[in-house]
Formats: structure tokens, C-alpha cells, sequence
């Protein structure tokens, strides 16, 4: 399973094997803001694009009350919260209501 790491103000992505995935100085967190499902996480801007190409996806396909749900959130988090996004289902609505406090 993959894992956040922090070093040097960046975030790194680690295979199992301690692979460098990516590097990155901000993530990004593709979620369905209804059932808080994560879809993607990473570098901002990998996760915008998959992003766009979900909303033309869903628009040519005539489910456009899917976008509304789309999510992104960005920003320096804490790697025990990033890392328990990718673990832990549901995680993101726990993350949120960390944020807003």
C-alpha cells in the first residue's frame, strides 16, 4: 500500500518498497462530497485533470447531478491524516471536520 511521508516541506508518495512515487509541495483529494469516497489523491494538478475528464465524462453521459458531488480538497495536511485517507474509508468527513474546528 502506498504512503505520505513528509521531508524537507514536501510530500512524498512511497511504494510499499520505499519507491518515490511523486513529490509534491501540496496535496489534492478527489472526493464524492455525498458517501466522502475518495476517487484520487495527489499532485494538484494530476488530480484537476482527472477531475475534468470525470465532469465531461459523466456530462456526455447525461449524469450531470454526478458532478455536483465531485470534490476537491487541497492544501498541507498532516501525513497521519493523508495516510488515513488512503486506509480507512470515510476518512475525508472526519478530515473536514478537523479542518472546520
Amino acid at each position: 500500500m502506498y504512503k505520505y511521508s513528509s521531508e524537507f516541506g514536501s510530500y512524498y508518495l512511497r511504494s510499499e518498497n520505499g519507491e518515490i512515487i511523486f513529490m509534491t509541495d501540496e496535496v489534492s483529494v478527489l472526493f464524492d462530497s455525498d458517501g466522502y469516497v475518495l476517487l484520487k489523491h495527489g499532485r494538484p494538478e494530476a488530480v484537476e485533470s482527472y477531475r475534468k475528464k470525470m465532469v465531461d465524462a459523466y456530462n456526455k453521459s447525461g449524469l450531470q447531478d454526478y458532478v455536483k458531488g465531485l470534490t476537491i480538497l487541497t492544501g498541507k495536511f498532516a501525513v497521519d491524516d493523508l495516510n488515513r485517507i488512503l486506509d480507512t474509508v470515510g476518512y475525508i468527513e472526519v478530515l473536514l471536520k478537523k479542518i472546520a474546528h
